[in-house]
Order: structure tokens, then C-alpha cells, then sequence
């Protein structure tokens, strides 16, 4: 189980559970033999004891640190510069040396040996928006923006980019790609048609009563393909000219 939280829930569940049967030598509930151990405790202090163990790490080129074995991203701007690791049982937060949060990892166990949060890096990204078809985090983007960046222009990939940098922030991918479902409806949006949609989305807004055109009034338009794929077809002959 990938979820330490919820696995740690289970354990407890199961002990409340448990605790209803006789012990096994002194034919008494667990229940009851708690209570008595009860007043024998101590008590607990006030404020909770956080299990975490800090290192100073120092990411490579990429911005990658690496700890107990795995690497983590942190950001571009962090690359071989020191950052500071707070490391607990169930998560990684990568810091700087004066304790401000830069980014949070669930923290690796078994065969996993990368995490990577790509958000920090998406700005970069946008300066060179061509080669993002062979990132890693162009595989893991749901399939609508796949297509949606497939059919961009290199500036709109640009905007597109920078909007997800922002979006990602402090939301996960769900709001993004309903904001784009959304936006699409009346054929290729633009970063801003998207972005408005978001803050519609997360603000309660969602609701708009579109305007009823009738079709006879719009006169025909002949289809159109977007961005330069279209131009591929001049390569599969191959040769010069």
C-alpha cells in the first residue's frame, strides 16, 4: 500500500477491533486491562513530538537531490545550490536553508527510485516548448492535453506552459482537464479561455447559460487544422529538392 497514512488508519481500526477479546493467558478483555494500565501512564505532553530527521543536500544540474538512494526534484532555481530535507516516515519536503517549503514528496520505498514534480520546472519548459514532446511529463499529461499542446502553435505552447505552471500550484491535474473539457466545447481555446474557466470551476461559477445562435446565421467555414504536424507529410518521401 503506497498510502502510509491510511495503512497507519487501518492498523488503528483493527486494534479498536481487537481490543474486545479476552487475553489470551489472563481470561480478561483487553479493554478492561487497559484501563488499569491507564493509571500507571503518564501524562502526555502538550505539544506533539514530530519524528523527522533533517539533511542538507545539494541538487545536481537538474535540480534532482538525493536521499537514502532516490532522487527528488526540487527546482531549477535550487540547482547546485543547498537546500535542506525534512524526512519523516511518510513524506520528503525539500526546504531552503531558512526553512521555507519549496516542495513535498510522498517519500519512496521499494523498486520506485524517482519522484518528480514537474510544476517548478514548467517555466522552463516554456522557453523551449518544442522539446517538450520528449519529457517525461509529456507522457504523463491526460490525453486531452496531449492533444490540445499537439495542436498549439509554439506561442500558445509558451502560454500554455506558463498557465499549467500556475494552474498545478495549488491543484491537481483534475481541475486542470475539466477546465479544458470545458473550454473546448467551441473548438480550440485559447490559455486564457482556459484559465477562465478554472477560477469559474474552483470559485463555484461554473454555470453559464450559453447563447442560443441559430445555426442558419453562421455561414459555412471550411475545416481547419491547427499547428505543424500538416507539415510532416513533406518529410515521408525523404531526399532534397
Amino acid at each position: 500500500m503506497a498510502d502510509l497514512e491510511r495503512l497507519n488508519e487501518t492498523f488503528w481500526t483493527a486494534a479498536e477491533e481487537d481490543r474486545n477479546r479476552k487475553h489470551y493467558q489472563k481470561d480478561e478483555l483487553l479493554s478492561e486491562l487497559f484501563e488499569e494500565d491507564k493509571k500507571a501512564l503518564l501524562q502526555l505532553p502538550e505539544k506533539s513530538f514530530e519524528c523527522v530527521r533533517y539533511e542538507e543536500c545539494r541538487p545536481d544540474k537538474y535540480g534532482l537531490v538525493k536521499i537514502d538512494g532516490r532522487q527528488y526534484s526540487t527546482s531549477p532555481r535550487f540547482a547546485k545550490s543547498s537546500v535542506l530535507a525534512k524526512i519523516s516516515y511518510g513524506k520528503i519536503e525539500i526546504m531552503t536553508a531558512e526553512h521555507e517549503s519549496i516542495i513535498t514528496h510522498a517519500r519512496l520505498y521499494g523498486e520506485d527510485k524517482k519522484s518528480m514534480k514537474w510544476q517548478p520546472y514548467l517555466e522552463l519548459m516554456a522557453k523551449r516548448p518544442m522539446a517538450i514532446k520528449y519529457t517525461d511529463f509529456f507522457e504523463q499529461l491526460p490525453v486531452n492535453w496531449k492533444e490540445y499542446i499537439d495542436s498549439c502553435t509554439v506561442p500558445e505552447k509558451q502560454k500554455a506552459l506558463r498557465l499549467l505552471s500556475v494552474l498545478l500550484k495549488q491543484h491537481d491535474f483534475s481541475v486542470a482537464t475539466e477546465s479544458l473539457k470545458i473550454a473546448s466545447t467551441h473548438g480550440h481555446p485559447s490559455a486564457e479561455s482556459i484559465k477562465q474557466v478554472f477560477y469559474q470551476l474552483i470559485n463555484g461559477r461554473s454555470d453559464r447559460v450559453s447563447l442560443d445562435i441559430r445555426r442558419d446565421s453562421i455561414p459555412p467555414m471550411p475545416p481547419a487544422s491547427r499547428g505543424s504536424t500538416h507539415y510532416d507529410k513533406l518529410f515521408e518521401k525523404g531526399g532534397v529538392s
